[in-house]
């Protein structure tokens, strides 16, 4: 884990908020087991991102179409979750398995449209409509075509 304090990619925030609400947060923080800054920097981007329209490092949210995008601006949010690698999957190294997709998504409150977006914008797809969902086909040698299918559900 990074030393947040002494990482060149990391500053320092601080504010004065009523002491009852103060004493919640901590609170709630550590019943929770995670850590404040984590709470605080989920709290700063959800700001952030309702009130300017765009994410992470002013990247309009429309431009955030794969998985690596969702998970790296979300990351403090996932790691509650259990699904392993994160930090691989936001730097694109690996990708998750359709349950973690699934559950990644969920989390994050996305809906059906977009989800399978997001997944055409990670395998820069082919595509074929089919009854019982979409199967998705990434562009890639050694990759057999159910290795990527994305359905949904009934």
């Amino acid at each position: 884990m990074t030393d947040r304090r002494r990482s060149e990619n990391h500053k320092q925030v601080s504010g004065y908020i009523p002491l009852e609400l103060a004493l919640e947060f901590k609170s709630i923080c550590a019943r929770l087991g995670i850590s404040q800054g984590d709470a605080v920097e989920e709290m700063i981007q959800e700001w952030l991102d309702k009130t300017t329209g765009v994410g992470a490092n002013n990247t309009p949210k429309e431009a955030l179409t794969t998985i690596a995008d969702l998970v790296r601006l979300n990351m403090s949010k996932l790691q509650r979750c259990g699904i392993k690698n994160l930090q691989a999957l936001a730097e694109g190294e690996v990708l998750p398995t359709p349950a973690d997709f699934a559950i990644i998504t969920s989390l994050l409150g996305i809906s059906e449209q977009e989800r399978i977006k997001i997944w055409q914008g990670t395998y820069k797809p082919s595509v074929y409509q089919h009854p019982q969902g979409v199967k998705v086909y990434r562009v890639s040698e050694g990759v057999k075509a159910d290795e990527c299918e994305y359905s949904e559900s009934p």
